[in-house]
């Protein structure tokens, strides 16, 4: 299988490490990415929603996600298109703009999600010169490499859904991440495709960085890698969900969280599960009303005894019944009496 697997990325890529332009390349799953899925040409006018996924390697984790929150949906069908390196500042390396058209090409989708720009905090080579990051001139140029690929996607007749960065771990890089999701947007609204902020349904209810959290089933699982950046499988599956939902309502206005719902346990389920189980490893549940019962039936308790302390004088007996503490013995640790002699002249 690893075998297979590089060759095909070894036929997708051309002399000199150059990325061929007529096919992403697919993420390996010895890189933890996880596999693109195909789609034949179907049929038109059928009513089913085919949505393509473009872009880096965060976006083919994203489809794989929506693949599988899909699954057993007839009227949707998803598949992803990614190019692990690829981005909007080096056309040079991947040129979207002229892929595009190829992968589409007799597909009949009828929208299309971008998730790109994790590669995008680099410098931009022109063929006279080479552009900072964040300088006047690389934000000009970025913002023209952006509404290229939006003129090439426009002129497909499909919907664009094109996403934000999700929260990244380290601070500096989501700062960065935010930049250039703001370039972006500019750009999509004012081509007028649907801009879809990703930020506050992966988020912490405070805004800040979420590691940890509801899956797509609302199972409270671990939902990014170490690396502050990579979504783990339940993570993408999440994700997944949330663009999904936001197709469905037609991108207007943020994602929202998706909360789970809360099962409350109705009186024939017995009461909570305070966390004791059987000889089986099953979890053992209290019944309210038994314990109301037995509580109402036991015994009444017989009025509490002031049993006195002991009446032999002591340090202890002193303090606990009248609050007062003796005086240390002479000498002892404790002792603050005694005065050091005055020396004679």
């Amino acid at each position: 299988m690893r075998f297979i697997v590089t060759f095909l990325v070894m036929m997708a890529v051309g002399p000199l490490g150059a990325v061929a332009q007529d096919t992403p390349l697919i993420g390996s799953e010895a890189q933890g990415q996880e596999q693109a899925t195909d789609l034949i040409a179907p049929a038109l006018n059928d009513g089913v929603q085919r949505v393509l996924v473009i872009g880096d390697s965060m976006a083919g984790g994203l489809g794989a996600g929506m693949v599988r929150v899909a699954a057993g949906d007839s009227n949707i069908q998803v598949v992803s298109r990614f190019n692990e390196s690829s981005g909007i500042t080096r056309p040079d390396v991947y040129d979207w703009a002229a892929a595009i058209p190829k992968i589409m090409e007799g597909k009949n989708f009828t929208a299309v999600v971008v998730l790109i720009g994790l590669n995008d905090r680099q410098d931009i080579r022109t063929a006279s010169a080479r552009l900072t990051f964040n300088t006047p001139e690389w934000i000009a140029a970025y913002q023209a490499n952006v509404a290229a690929v939006m003129d090439v996607l426009k002129a497909q007749n499909v919907k664009v859904f094109w996403l934000s960065e999700p929260p990244m771990g380290d601070a500096v890089y989501d700062a960065d991440m935010k930049s250039v999701s703001a370039l972006q947007r500019a750009q999509v609204e004012a081509k007028g495709a649907i801009y879809v902020d990703t930020r506050p349904a992966l988020s912490n209810p405070d805004g800040s960085y979420m590691d940890f959290g509801p899956d797509d089933t609302g199972e409270m699982k671990k939902l990014r890698q170490r690396d502050g950046v990579t979504f783990l499988k339940q993570g993408n599956s999440k994700f997944g969900q949330i663009i999904l939902a936001a197709i469905s309502a037609g991108g207007q206005g943020n994602v929202a969280p998706v909360v789970p719902a809360i099962e409350v346990p109705t009186a024939d389920a017995g009461g909570p599960v305070f966390g004791q189980v059987d000889s089986n490893g099953a979890p053992v549940l209290h019944d309210a009303g038994t314990v109301i019962a037995s509580a109402t039936s036991a015994p009444p308790v017989e009025a509490e005894v002031n049993l006195p302390l002991s009446a032999a004088p002591g340090l202890a007996n002193t303090l606990f019944t009248t609050g007062a503490a003796n005086v240390a013995p002479a000498g002892r640790f404790d002792d603050f009496s005694y005065v050091a002699p005055v020396a004679a002249n």
